[in-house]
């Protein structure tokens, strides 16, 4: 696989050849290295070491999109890949299923080119913000946080977050006892001006959030018309 450019190396997975070819296309225009798998259970995870996104479609397979992104989100040295799922169904049920699984994103079929570039662009800034977050320890309690390497640990023991809970819970934390509005946090996390279209998002994102971090995650409330606070 070849080495990381500027940009990043983003990994398309989708068993319709045309439409891997035309993201393909698209996202290399925009200056990224892309690849492609022909079936989510064809993806070489020894492979990823300098994949940064991948986009890969539901196919309702044996082994399917939802499938590999249990995978990845189990697997320590492939948890930290940012994933956008698309589909052609639209279910509320199957957008939640999607982000509890630990994807970055969901996109409805047909989408444009457009709507998916600047998803991609999204997501890939969030991912160079987080690994290039300052060097320090934030302590809440007994968990001790560090931005730099981007872990978390419970009276000394590991707690595994994706990126996008981990970024919620630094902001919530350089928040201790203040109200963070979940537009607010869209925007942060997302680098999301037009934050109030999706808001279900941080609330889906911030409840996996709880139940990774157990008695801590109990401190996480919420006030309607003020958002989320750790307290």
């Amino acid at each position: 696989m070849p080495s990381t450019p500027a940009l990043g190396h983003i990994l398309i997975v989708d068993d319709d050849a045309n439409i891997a070819e035309l993201l393909q296309i698209n996202l290399r225009s925009e200056g990224y290295t892309v690849d492609s798998a022909p079936m989510a259970d064809k993806v070489d995870f020894d492979s990823l070491d300098n994949t940064q996104l991948i986009i890969v479609d539901a196919m309702h397979q044996p082994y399917s999109g939802m499938d590999l992104i249990f995978d990845l989100k189990d697997n320590p040295s492939t948890e930290h890949i940012g994933v956008i799922l698309y589909s052609s169904f639209k279910s509320e049920r199957m957008v939640i299923d999607a982000l509890d699984a630990g994807a970055d994103d969901y996109i409805v079929k047909p989408f444009s080119l457009r709507e998916l570039v600047a998803r991609v662009k999204s997501v890939m800034r969030r991912h160079k913000a987080s690994s290039a977050a300052p060097g320090r320890t934030i302590n809440f309690d007994n968990m001790e946080v560090d931005l730099a390497t981007q872990t978390v640990r419970l009276e000394g023991t590991p707690v595994s977050l994706s990126k996008t809970e981990f970024a919620i819970l630094s902001i919530l934390l350089k928040n201790v006892n203040s109200y963070v509005s979940r537009i607010e946090i869209h925007k942060k996390v997302w680098n999301d001006e037009n934050a109030g279209a999706n808001e279900r998002i941080v609330d889906t994102n911030i409840s996996r959030l709880r139940k990774k971090l157990g008695y801590i995650g109990e401190r996480i409330v919420n006030r309607s018309g003020h958002g989320y606070m750790i307290s």
